[in-house]
């Protein structure tokens, strides 16, 4: 709370003193048009990149980002609603000075309100989607409770590798919703071979590979997930093109799906199933830097090593329930090939 007020307080000194030196008094306390634009805009740049200096500053300090990481897309987003609020603050000023006088304030405000209107239905939109997604992932974890928590976790790992690799903003959501609807196409896939204990059978197998065909199908029609939708469809790709379901490799496979493959696989080596035994962080990611370059991309893989040695990781035991003890059946090629699905 203190860092809440501190900032805009701070924040606010800093554009008073922009706009001092780039307007005179006369302009500050008299406000003429066009006059007062030049101070108005230079406040407003100032309070936008305070904002951001600070910020980045408190980023930096309590996540042990980089500077330019915990800086990268702060002031663009904060640009536009600063100086559309500081015209509109302008444009009051003037007119409450001309001929209008105090009903300046109704010419301004309303425009306001409408503009916060559509900011709040936005905020609606963005909750229920969130709130699709949710529902989504929680059929799975009831249908497959072996995984339970996976998927959450997949996407908290994808996150950490794409701010690692400089994505930000809008594109951090969609490799976010990637990472926890990678396995949504399990609900197409019968629960009895989900949870079946001991190796799958040919049959199995190419019935549990196609679920991110039918995981696509599902959400293809929720416009605001982007290419999520493709990293659903891909994250089973291997960059040397013995993947599924299409075989593409290296740059054919679009990075989201990248990004996600190797969070899904580290996942799934570092948390305890009915099926198998966790292992170390360590192991999971020697594992994954020995499967770079067939399965991964070693950028993906070099991503995620930066990034858990800034912030660490917390593995899980997933089962909710004991459960016999079936060690994993080590399938042809790169032991972290095989991530989550019982084999």
């Amino acid at each position: 709370r203190a860092w809440r007020a501190a900032a805009p307080a701070l924040a606010t000194w800093a554009t008073a003193l922009g706009a001092a030196a780039l307007g005179d008094g006369a302009v500050l306390t008299a406000p003429d048009f066009p006059a007062a634009l030049l101070p108005a805009a230079g406040a407003a740049l100032v309070f936008c990149l305070a904002l951001t200096a600070l910020d980045g500053g408190v980023r930096a300090t309590a996540d042990g980002l980089p500077l330019h990481t915990a800086w990268r897309g702060l002031l663009g987003r904060a640009l536009a609603p600063h100086l559309v609020h500081g015209l509109a603050g302008l444009m009051m000023g003037v007119l409450w000075r001309g001929a209008h006088g105090p009903a300046a304030a109704l010419l301004v405000l309303l425009p306001m309100y409408l503009s916060c209107w559509v900011f709040a239905q936005y905020h609606h939109e963005r909750a229920a989607h969130q709130a699709t997604i949710r529902a989504l992932v929680q059929a799975v974890d009831i249908k497959d409770s072996y995984t339970r928590g996976h998927s959450e976790r997949v996407g908290r790992a994808s996150v950490l590798i794409a701010r690692e690799l400089g994505m930000a903003g809008d594109r951090l959501d969609v490799v976010r919703f990637a990472g926890i609807l990678h396995d949504v196409g399990k609900l197409g896939v019968p629960t009895r071979v989900l949870r079946k204990d001991g190796p799958l059978t040919p049959e199995e197998r190419r019935i549990i590979e196609l679920h991110p065909e039918y995981g696509h199908e599902m959400i293809r029609g929720i416009g605001f997930l982007g290419e999520a939708r493709d990293a659903v469809l891909h994250h089973h790709e291997r960059v040397d093109g013995s993947g599924y379901p299409y075989g593409l490799r290296g740059e054919e496979i679009p990075e989201c799906a990248r990004v996600v493959a190797v969070a899904d696989a580290f996942d799934a080596m570092t948390s305890t199933r009915s099926y198998s035994r966790a292992r170390p962080v360590s192991t999971a990611l020697a594992e994954l830097e020995r499967c770079a370059g067939s399965q991964f991309d070693p950028r993906m893989v070099a991503a995620l090593v930066r990034a858990l040695a800034h912030h660490g990781w917390q593995t899980a035991v997933t089962a909710d329930e004991p459960g016999p003890q079936v060690p994993a059946p080590r399938a042809p090629g790169p032991l972290a090939a095989r991530t989550e699905e019982p084999a």
